[in-house]
């Protein structure tokens, strides 16, 4: 005889917690819901959203990660203007979950009329994954807005679309935005388009101010396949910050080309073990026999991760 340990809701035991005066029992209602096959959980969920209590409602917008519908999306947009920060937050989380493409022109009317940071932002995040074209405008005009995490979330929906009017908006965005995290993500965008237009940037951002969008640059030149930036990927391996160094090599690796071995095998001496590790790979990743002098060194290192990663780049040359 087999025992289920699974306990079951009955969604008329949920209607009458939901009514009980201690906010513990109806939170906990509202998240069984969750367990619930039944027309009826959706809406009491999206009810739960205007209880008295703030932990209910914030549970009620974790709850409705559960349930599709237009009907959930229009309740979680009200709730980004609910009083309760954590409340907003978990509407923010749930609506850029729920992924109903059926939703993209809701979300982008109620940006149109969106005076609120937060909200804006929240529902650009929303809009990112739905990769709708009709979102391409106003997410270039939230390109200008005073908000840097605006402008961020724009990049995330912009970086999808490709026109040559978005690639020339987040070049401009990657090299002039005035913060540093809204320059690292507009990098890091220009990964999707595979243009050579967006070289000069990748390669100006090798030099930007901030460490965080060289290391973002460095990154996208391996994965996009930029060769046209060799020289001056070679010259981030000279970089202040161990980081972006590391992804330098590792970029240098996936271009696979042998002119890069000598700053690679000076790499193989750095004190730092993530550097050594990720030169010894791009050294193995190029393939090429110069690189076995710096190779048989790395075999002995005191790192047996380093170690081992110098074995199979060995291998890999000698193929």
């Amino acid at each position: 005889m087999s025992f289920s340990f699974e306990e079951s809701f009955d969604i008329d035991d949920i209607v009458e917690r939901v009514k009980s005066a201690d906010s513990e029992i109806r939170r906990i209602a509202i998240m069984d819901l969750a367990e619930v096959a039944d027309p009826q959980a959706a809406g009491l969920a999206i009810s739960a959203l205007r209880d008295v209590d703030a932990n209910v409602r914030k549970q009620a917008c974790r709850t409705l990660d559960e349930f599709e519908g237009l009907d959930v999306i229009d309740a979680l947009i009200n709730a980004l203007s609910d009083a309760n920060v954590e409340v907003r937050a978990a509407a923010a989380e749930t609506l850029a979950e729920n992924k109903n493409e059926d939703a993209a022109p809701m979300i982008i009317e109620r940006l149109r009329s969106a005076d609120d940071p937060f909200i804006k932002a929240s529902l650009l995040r929303a809009l990112r994954p739905l990769r709708h074209t009709d979102a391409q405008s106003i997410a270039l005009a939230a390109l200008q807005d005073s908000g840097a995490r605006v402008r961020r979330e724009a990049v995330g929906v912009l970086a999808y679309l490709k026109s040559d009017e978005v690639l020339l908006a987040l070049m401009d965005l990657a090299r002039n935005d005035s913060d540093e995290e809204v320059r690292r993500t507009a990098m890091g965008s220009l990964v999707y388009s595979r243009s050579d237009k967006a070289v000069a940037t990748l390669i100006a951002g090798l030099k930007d101010d901030n460490w965080r969008v060289r290391e973002e640059a460095a990154m996208v030149i391996g994965k996009a396949g930029f060769c046209t930036a060799l020289e001056s990927l070679i010259d981030a391996m000279y970089d202040e910050y161990w980081q972006v160094r590391v992804k330098a090599a590792a970029s240098l690796g996936q271009l696979k080309k042998p002119q890069a071995i000598p700053v690679l095998g000076q790499a193989i001496s750095y004190s730092i073990s993530n550097l050594r590790k990720e030169a010894a790979s791009a050294l193995g990743q190029i393939a090429h026999p110069d690189a076995l002098p710096f190779l048989e060194q790395a075999r002995a290192d005191i790192d047996p991760d380093v170690r081992k990663i110098a074995m199979w780049a060995i291998q890999q040359i000698n193929k």
